[in-house]
């Protein structure tokens, strides 16, 4: 179990303290300020990312918890950091399934200005939306909550083993900082989208986005919505 530092600062990340910044990689020198706040935004994504790979985890034959595909992870964190993007993937399975729970979630994100105030802007690159999870992953082993694992000969996919320590220190973190509990929410929410599907699958439908696809490589992928909110009124006005 990961001592409290970590939980200390999982609790001044309030998931309302979103970012528009790019990830690091990108930038030049920073300021002694910046880099104080950079270190904020490592830990807040070490603590989306723990989210992610938790809850989007399956049981292994032996009893352990493995997470599968970096692009995967890559393609859930989008549409965690992008609530229009997800509001739209809602609507399209509104429209093609009736779920009126989909089409409520998807008002939901805008009556909260989720696209406003949560929105964490990710680069596009060669591969789609791209963070560099090195930092935050580099966290979350130390502390004894995830372990990559090794890949093999022809095995190109990377995948990570969930530890039981991670699981209770999620515990923890929702027990004692209740206002992080979204990450778990949002994260389930991405997964009735998501499911199992691989990270290349996922990245399909984000590229079918004009916007996303039209990103110059090595700027910040636009936001979405008022495409998005117009989408909205229709379904409104159409009853």
């Amino acid at each position: 179990m990961p001592s409290f530092t970590l939980l200390e600062l999982a609790g001044r990340i309030m998931p309302e303290q979103a970012d528009h910044s790019a990830p690091s990689g990108f930038g030049a020198a920073f300021s002694t300020d910046r880099n104080i706040q950079q270190i904020g935004f490592h830990h807040r994504d070490a603590i989306r990312l723990l989210f992610i790979l938790v809850v989007g985890s399956e049981e292994t034959e032996d009893g352990e918890r493995i997470f599968r595909g970096e692009k995967r992870a890559m393609a859930m964190d989008f549409l965690v950091r992008y609530p229009d993007y997800l509001a739209d993937e809602l609507l399209n399975r509104y429209e093609r399934e009736r779920d009126l729970a989909s089409l409520q979630a998807a008002r939901q994100i805008f009556e909260r200005d989720e696209p406003d105030v949560r929105t964490v802007a990710m680069v596009r690159w060669r591969r789609g939306a791209f963070q560099n999870i090195e930092m935050p992953l580099s966290i979350l082993t130390a502390h004894g909550l995830v372990r990559a694992l090794k890949q093999t000969a022809g095995h190109k996919r990377h995948d990570f083993i969930v530890t039981q320590a991670a699981l209770a220190f999620v515990a923890k973190i929702e027990r004692e900082q209740p206002t992080l509990t979204w990450y778990r929410d949002r994260v389930q929410l991405v997964m009735t989208l998501a499911g199992f599907r691989s990270g290349s699958s996922l990245k399909d439908d984000q590229y079918l986005h004009p916007e996303y696809r039209g990103a110059p490589h090595g700027t910040e992928i636009p936001s979405i919505k008022g495409r998005v909110l117009t989408r909205l009124d229709s379904l409104r006005w159409r009853g």
